[in-house]
């Protein structure tokens, strides 16, 4: 495999208009810089006889990225960049370098894009270059090319080693500042008396949740916990005969709605009308909570797709998960003048901190207290007995914005990580969500919030 070209159908290049160097000073610029060192000077002329000789000027380019691949380089003088995307630089070549990572007999398509640094004179040699020399001498230009190509591929692994150890030193200090931000200030006296201004989670409902975690309860006794509770069967029954599910009869009685619905879309109803009223209820905290019941049914859904933690769990973290920016704004609130100071928070150790003095369980608290890490932190920064719901809720979170086609949304830089950490090396986030989750919300889109069903029928069409 070449290191920017590939063996696919591309278009045939557009014509350029390339200057041709004195054929003279050509063979002197190559003995001069050395491009075949210790060849024959009768071997040399033939070469560059045979070969095409080029002038680029400045900032020409000499092939673009999906263009048929079918011929080599060689610089004589000036520079090329190659660039593998947009503008990002991948090498620099000089004199005496060559463009060699092509097949010449089975021709692919260029990967990148291949611009004149200065005005710069290459050869160019293709399948009929060689045809045109005799088979010793070929014999040695394919050795030597191949040498040239050897060489680049060495210089290219130490520049990929050495931003490897940078890459990992910007890691460890993104780490850190995550680990530091907040921990001690969220478990501070003036945080701790603000927790208790927000309104917790009704009992019922922190009943029904710790059932819900526990594996060794039935769906019986889920079923006798939300008709025995009054609270919990109107909070269930409201919200089912609401226009968003769309049914034609009204549902009287909590085993109807369970037989219509499901045992966890029912808790998960539940605990988002439960979360809903336990926010002020104002617009930013509406948008909050909308967002959350939406991440809420996606992760459940990654979760059943992936077998990435329990749904359940993983659905109640996608309601709990933003709970950090409830306690920031009400501290902006209560202290305007400190504000800006309060932007530097971090909103899932003061969640998870709340989340404790509720009393929830531990594995709640410690998967939010972690639930960001995954847009700086490789998944080994993540404790064990909580990555696989860190990861599912993450990968929620991609297919969230990528439903909303969020534009500043954060950099997914290990994203492939948390999939692999799963199981699931191969899968992208874009076939996840295409391929897994849309299919599933398609399928139960009548039991979807209003404003995820709009979004899962707009992606259909």
């Amino acid at each position: 495999m070449g290191l920017f070209w590939t063996r696919r159908k591309a278009p045939e290049p557009p014509a350029r208009e390339f200057q041709t160097p004195d054929l003279r000073k050509v063979r002197d610029v190559a003995r001069e810089v050395g491009v075949l060192p210790g060849l024959p000077e009768a071997d040399l002329s033939l070469i560059v006889d045979a070969a095409t000789a080029i002038r680029l000027s400045a900032g020409q380019r000499l092939f673009e990225s999906g263009e048929i691949a079918d011929r080599v380089h060689v610089v004589l003088t000036g520079g090329i960049h190659l660039k593998q995307s947009g503008e990002t630089h991948v090498e620099e070549l000089g004199p005496g370098d060559w463009l060699s990572d092509v097949d010449l007999d089975q021709p692919g398509i260029y990967e990148a894009t291949a611009v004149a640094r200065t005005s710069t004179t290459l050869l160019v040699i293709d399948a009929s270059t060689f045809a045109e020399l005799d088979e010793p001498l070929a014999t040695e230009l394919r050795r030597r090319i191949a040498r040239a190509t050897i060489e680049r591929l060495r210089i290219l692994r130490g520049r990929i080693e050495t931003l490897s150890r940078r890459e990992e030193v910007f890691t460890d200090l993104l780490y850190a500042l995550r680990a530091k931000k907040g921990g001690g200030f969220a478990r501070s006296p003036m945080v701790k008396l603000l927790f208790s201004k927000v309104n917790a989670l009704p009992i019922s409902s922190m009943q029904l949740l710790s059932k819900m975690l526990d594996e060794r309860t039935t769906k019986n006794e889920i079923v006798e916990l939300v008709t025995m509770d009054p609270s919990l069967t109107s909070t269930l029954l409201r919200a089912v005969n609401t226009p968003l599910f769309g049914f034609r009869r009204e549902i009287t009685n909590v085993g109807h709605a369970i037989v219509l619905m499901g045992h966890d879309i029912v808790y998960q109803i539940i605990m988002s009308e439960s979360m809903r009223r336990s926010l002020p209820d104002t617009a930013f905290f509406q948008e909050l909570h909308r967002r959350a019941v939406e991440v809420s049914r996606i992760a459940s859904t990654v979760s059943e797709v992936l077998r990435a933690g329990r749904p359940a769990e993983v659905a109640t973290l996608g309601l709990l998960s933003d709970i950090g920016f409830v306690v920031i704004e009400l501290l902006k609130t209560n202290n305007p003048g400190l504000s800006m100071l309060f932007d530097d928070l971090e909103p899932a150790e003061m969640g998870s901190e709340l989340l404790r003095g509720w009393q929830l369980p531990e594995s709640l608290c410690k998967s939010i207290q972690f639930s960001r890490y995954p847009e700086l932190a490789p998944p080994h920064r993540v404790p064990v007995e909580v990555r696989a719901n860190v990861a599912a809720l993450y990968l929620a979170r991609c297919c969230y914005e990528d439903l909303h086609e969020i534009a500043d949304a954060a950099p997914r830089l290990f994203v492939s990580d948390y999939l692999a950490a799963i199981g699931y090396p191969d899968l992208t986030p874009a076939s996840l969500l295409n391929d897994r989750v849309l299919p599933r919300l398609r399928a139960h889109r009548r039991h979807l919030p209003a404003s995820l069903a709009a979004r899962v029928s707009d992606a259909s069409r």
